[in-house]
């Protein structure tokens, strides 16, 4: 407070020197006074910087002035009072008409500036990324018709920031919305299936092939045993039921439902069964995914030459980044396999395997190998030991790995050749590799999973196309428009209906 009316001196060091006097004692007691009045008047001393214009005074004088004849001076902690009382000063001669240029109401040190400055334009950055991620984001929501939180961690993933999804899928599932504990399913497992009855036709072979490199429909393999749930059965759990898919007039894909374990008992894992002697399988990849270089003429579709045969469409894989293996396509090794990998075989007969890579023998004629994490199920036996393990998932100091339960999905081969396909909407890795081992899976390989990839469908005389879990979040569109991410794809070998 200015305790009289004084005429403001024109130059810095009288405005410095005199300014003491007239701050009140309460704001700056008497013998603190008398350290700033010896502070200022050494700093004054013969100093060029007090014979300026206070008028001609901007903020980078000032600090230049501090810089250069306070802080060598002076200790940290009585520099930053000098600082201050210097600040002041000025703050007072630009109210009072005498130092125009002198306009800041705070005044940061360069460090303090620096810090300021870095943090705008971090701020920036983010503000701009997520103004990209946000479009981004609306975008696939409108032309992939996802939902909004599918496509903003896929964005996401595909922006390197795996690691932001996996900590928020963590606490969401287990935090924010975890699983039901108990209970029973709303619906029965055959509610969403069709009345259909077994068909066969007596046992006898196809003499037409839908494709010459598949060959004919074979006999039909003999329908598995009824699956045993981990709880008491409701009424039809368990038991397979015929879905229209008719090869050479036999039922060729079978669906059967069981709850995933003992706890989360409102839920149920669909598993269905492809027939090898009636059906062909191939992989088909995506325009987007797997992310190689040099794969072209991806059009993320069955070919147009054989879609009338096309009869289910099941998801692939995760994203190659994340599923620490290789990718072949057609005799072309787009990344190297490595060795101990689950991996898919399809082959251009329209069969299948999954192998151990560099244990398992392949035989020639290879379609496409796809390579995603370890084998969930070997000898059949559940190999999910520990679900914090990177190898069943996105694991970042346990963050977003396989214990979380989520959408999950599989695919398992059988002692008899045959194929079993799981899916479910709450599945830890372990309850999916014990459902695996449930439907007589003897080795599986883990495919992707959450609700928007973890898809499984079925076309052929399903108008518009059926989901395998009427749960599923996605619609059958997926696999039937161009798919941004790989596939498989099942085909009938022979027409529907035999010939006589």
């Amino acid at each position: 407070m200015i305790k009289r009316q004084f005429k403001l001196p024109g130059t810095v060091g009288p405005w410095f020197t005199y300014w003491i006097e007239y701050v009140s004692d309460e704001v700056v007691d008497r013998e603190l006074k008398f350290w700033f009045r010896d502070a200022i008047a050494k700093t004054m001393s013969g100093n060029a910087f007090g014979r300026r214009p206070l008028s001609s005074i901007r903020v980078a004088d000032l600090t230049e002035f501090l810089d250069n004849s306070v802080a060598p001076k002076f200790n940290k902690r009585d520099t930053a009072m000098l600082r201050g009382y210097f600040h002041s000063a000025m703050r007072a001669a630009h109210n009072l008409g005498g130092a125009d240029h002198y306009r800041v109401k705070r005044y940061l040190t360069k460090t303090q500036q620096l810090t300021r400055r870095i943090g705008f334009s971090v701020l920036a950055i983010f503000l701009l990324g997520g103004v990209l991620l946000g479009s981004l984001t609306v975008d696939r929501v409108v032309r992939k018709h996802e939902d909004f939180t599918t496509a903003t961690a896929t964005v996401l993933r595909e922006s390197g920031l795996g690691v932001v999804v996996a900590i928020a899928e963590d606490i969401y599932y287990n935090y924010v919305n975890p699983p039901k504990v108990g209970g029973e399913p709303t619906d029965g497992p055959n509610a969403d299936d069709s009345n259909e009855a077994a068909k066969a036709n007596g046992f006898q072979a196809a003499v037409v092939a839908n494709n010459p490199a598949w060959g004919v429909a074979g006999l039909p393999s003999v329908v598995p045993s009824r699956l045993v749930s981990p709880v008491t059965p409701m009424l039809g759990e368990g038991d397979w039921k015929p879905t229209k898919i008719l090869v050479n007039g036999n039922t060729a894909i079978w669906v059967a439902r069981i709850r995933p374990d003992d706890i989360h008992t409102s839920y149920w894992a669909t598993v269905t069964w492809f027939d090898p002697k009636l059906l062909a399988f191939a992989q088909v990849p995506g325009t987007k995914i797997p992310e190689v270089v040099g794969l072209t003429n991806r059009t993320g579709q069955v070919p147009s030459s054989l879609r009338q045969y096309y009869v289910a469409g099941l998801n692939g894989g995760f994203l190659m980044r994340d599923s620490q293996g290789g990718y072949e396509y057609h005799g072309v090794i787009y990344k190297r396999m490595v060795t101990d990998k689950a991996s898919l075989v399809t082959y251009n007969d329209g069969t299948f395997d999954v192998v151990k890579w560099g244990r398992d023998s392949v035989k020639s004629g290879v379609q496409s190998i796809r390579q995603n994490m370890e084998l969930i199920v070997d000898g059949g036996v559940n190999q999910v030991s520990r679900e914090d393990q990177s190898k069943w998932g996105w694991v970042w100091q346990g963050i977003g790995s396989g214990k979380n339960l989520v959408w999950r999905s599989a695919i398992g081969i059988r002692a008899d050749g045959t194929m079993v396909y799981v899916i479910g909407s709450a599945m830890s890795a372990k309850s999916l590799g014990d459902v695996l081992v449930r439907a007589g899976a003897q080795r599986a390989i883990l495919l992707d999973m959450n609700s928007a990839f973890a898809n499984g469908f079925l076309y052929g005389p399903y108008k518009n196309g059926k989901k395998l879990d009427s749960a599923s979040l996605r619609s059958p569109q997926r696999f039937w428009a161009p798919s941004e991410r790989d596939f498989i794809a099942v085909y009938a070998k022979s027409p529907a209906s035999r010939a006589d």
